[in-house]
């Protein structure tokens, strides 16, 4: 029995099983005249290419973009091209029992699924997952309020009623690492929430039967701005905890009894990610017209609006579809162990390790149409062994690229290009322990754009993006090569001075909130204003650790706040 199952908005997976039939000469000792060789050679091959293989991917949720490469590799017709004949299950179908899509592929009622980095936790269970390739390389998963309930920090919940995906002890329940984490991050014990797990739907938060909800940025928020409510959203990332999003995975089955078939479904499948991202209008249309939706919120709008927000998830532009890090794995692994949910986990079984281009039996059959392809191939051997080399070295090199790409983002915010509040941690930490060994002053400035809720719901979600990039190039031309900016979360930012005094700290913060003031972002019909409030605070003989400081920059911010907004204190 499964001791742990992914749900809505923790999500399910799925491996499985299949046909793959290879030409077999019905009398191998027969003798046939060269030509009759052939044409049952080029007959046997032609078979081959007209049949397709019947698979199925089972999606965590109902028909929606966020799995939209797989319609798309529908559309194309690249499913067809690699004889595969694709049916795409929804988790969810009105009527019907929910499917868990682990459940389906561990017992080989499907062949491939679609899960979260929880799926870990299952491979830990001896379950024979395979991670195929990571689509979404930051998660969208979040934490919904609404602005009527008055809080807009997980710090803040108290015995507010909540609805997280949190552990039981029950007999496949749901659970979220990623939510385990975040709390964690906060310093708050899940025991100590009043948490029920069975009012996670939009309207329990709207009737106040619960006051926080899972969900994702690409639609949760849309849809309850829909539904006449103001959303407050809470990211994990804010707290530091970055995971990987929606992951294709199969299993350990398939890969064994199936040769070539998960390489070909995920090269047709990625194939299908590029055309969705890249051409979003016209993979929404297939979707609309081919398979249903959730309700009548999830509308062309609502799958357009959805499309544009995963492209900083899936980060298309920056990293390679489907790319796997495996040091990334390595560290979401750690962070399950360190929350007590695997004790151990082997990625040489967890991560897909694709055969080389080539090498598959499948792929060579073409090749074999009559005896004289055999006597080319051992002729051209060595030409094909030269370029086998330069596809390896190539790929190598691609590799370290996309690694480096990956070391980027864990250190940069998405959004705004600023050091991430895990990179900010790092900053301060170093410059606290250099000011001590060298005696120097250390300042902090935490900085909070006034009125952020009111930009947003005036005016939209994205022109409040727009803002949050502008006062990060407006501020950073305000300061020295010596200190270090971040986007410490949500409207908030953080800069470490170092080597700086009280009062130089407050001219520098000064300089800042003045070019803020006089900054304007333009709009269609004319330019929106708006100012900061800002905190500082200098290192002390008695500060113990970086949270003193932290804390005592942030209570000055909340002054300033509360002063009136537009100032500084210190």
């Amino acid at each position: 029995m499964l001791q742990a199952v992914l749900a809505w908005p923790g999500c399910w997976a799925a491996p499985a099983t299949g046909v793959h039939r290879l030409y077999q000469h019905p009398d191998k000792n027969k003798k046939w005249p060269a030509l009759g060789l052939i044409m049952a050679l080029l007959l046997g091959v032609s078979a081959l290419a007209d049949e397709r293989t019947e698979v199925t991917l089972l999606l965590p949720w109902y028909h929606q973009f966020q799995f939209a490469g797989y319609y798309a590799a529908e559309k194309r017709g690249y499913y067809d091209a690699a004889g595969l004949d694709v049916t795409i299950v929804p988790s969810f179908v009105p009527g019907e029992l929910p499917r868990n899509p682990i459940e389906e592929v561990v017992f080989g009622r499907a062949e491939f699924g679609v899960a979260r980095t929880d799926l870990l936790i299952h491979h830990a269970q001896d379950l024979p997952v395979v991670v195929l390739a990571n689509i979404f390389q930051r998660s969208p998963l979040i934490f919904v309020t609404l602005e009527r309930y008055g809080f807009s920090r997980l710090e803040d919940i108290g015995d507010r009623p909540v609805a997280l995906t949190l552990p039981t002890g029950q007999p496949g329940e749901t659970i979220s690492a990623e939510t385990l984490a975040t709390l964690r991050q906060a310093g708050i014990e899940p025991d100590s929430l009043n948490n029920d797990r069975s009012h996670w739907q939009l309207d329990d938060l709207i009737e106040g039967r619960t006051e926080l909800i899972p969900g994702f940025t690409t639609d949760t928020p849309h849809i309850l701005r829909q539904m006449g409510e103001t959303p407050v959203v809470i990211s994990p990332r804010d707290y530091g905890v970055d995971f990987y999003g929606g992951t294709l995975f199969t299993s350990e089955a398939v890969l064994r009894e199936q040769s070539g078939l998960a390489e070909d479904f995920k090269a047709a499948s990625l194939s299908g990610w590029r055309y969705a991202m890249a051409s979003p209008e016209s993979v929404t249309d297939y979707l609309l017209e081919h398979y249903p939706t959730r309700s009548e919120h999830h509308d062309r709008t609502f799958l357009l609006q959805e499309a544009a927000a995963m492209h900083d998830y899936i980060q298309p532009d920056l990293i390679e579809m489907g790319y796997i890090n495996r040091q990334r794995w390595d560290q979401i692994a750690t962070v399950h162990q360190d929350l007590g949910l695997i004790t151990r986990y082997d990625l040489e079984r967890f991560l897909y390790q694709p055969e080389l281009p080539g090498t598959r039996l499948r792929d060579l059959i073409p090749l074999f149409g009559s005896l004289a392809v055999v006597l080319f191939l051992v002729l051209g051997l060595s030409s094909w062994l030269h370029a086998k080399n330069r596809r390896l070295q190539l790929e190598i090199a691609r590799r370290r690229e996309a690694e480096d790409s990956l070391r980027v983002q864990a250190e940069k915010d998405a959004l705004t290009g600023l050091d991430n509040r895990h990179q900010f941690h790092h900053q301060i930490h170093t410059a606290l322990a250099e000011a001590r060994d060298q005696g120097l002053p250390l300042s902090l400035i935490m900085m909070d754009v006034d009125h952020f809720k009111a930009i947003n719901d005036s005016h939209g979600h994205l022109l409040g993006d727009r803002v949050l990039r502008d006062i990060a190039h407006v501020a950073s031309q305000e300061i020295r090569g010596s200190d270090h900016i971040s986007r410490f979360g949500g409207e908030e930012f953080a800069i470490v001075l170092n080597n700086t005094p009280l009062q130089e700290a407050r001219q520098i913060a000064e300089r800042i909130m003045q070019a803020c003031r006089q900054h304007r972002v333009h709009l269609d019909d004319g330019s929106l204003h708006y100012t900061v409030s800002i905190g500082i605070a200098e290192l002390q003989p008695d500060d113990s650790t970086v949270e003193d400081l932290i804390n005592r920059a942030d209570r000055c911010l909340y002054q300033a706040k509360q002063g009136g907004r537009d100032q500084v204190r210190c």
